[in-house]
């Protein structure tokens, strides 16, 4: 009887360390699912906030080529006024010149009439 009773009280030792082996596996298990749960709710935000920088990638993209654009064309339109400035300016030059030699001729002809009328008076 004595044997039995120990062997009874063994196999319940056993039983409780098993029933409490059950109990920290579903705990973990428990505790594993609600890891796991959470991870998917990260991986599901992490995924919306992918295609959001995504399509944030897409629209800024779209503007620096558009601004890329506008500098080309204001370049453009800067050159082609520079160009059409040195054009004024080089006919304003030239014009220049031409009326200062015709006030020169202009004034030799003057000096010219006034010797003559010097002359002419002496």
């Amino acid at each position: 009887i004595q044997k039995l009773n120990k062997k009874i009280v063994q196999i319940e030792n056993e039983n409780n360390q098993t029933k409490q082996l059950v109990e920290s596996l579903k705990a973990n298990y428990n505790d594993s699912e609600d890891n796991l749960r959470l991870a998917k709710q990260q991986l599901s935000i992490l995924r919306k906030e992918k295609l959001d920088f995504t399509e944030q990638i897409k629209v800024l993209k779209a503007q620096l080529e558009d601004a890329q654009v506008q500098v080309e064309q204001a370049k453009s339109t800067v050159r082609e006024e520079k160009k059409n400035m040195e054009s004024v300016l080089e006919e304003e030059r030239k014009a220049k010149e031409r009326a200062e030699t015709a006030r020169l001729a202009l004034e030799s002809e003057m000096e010219k009439v006034m010797a003559k009328k010097s002359k002419f008076m002496c």
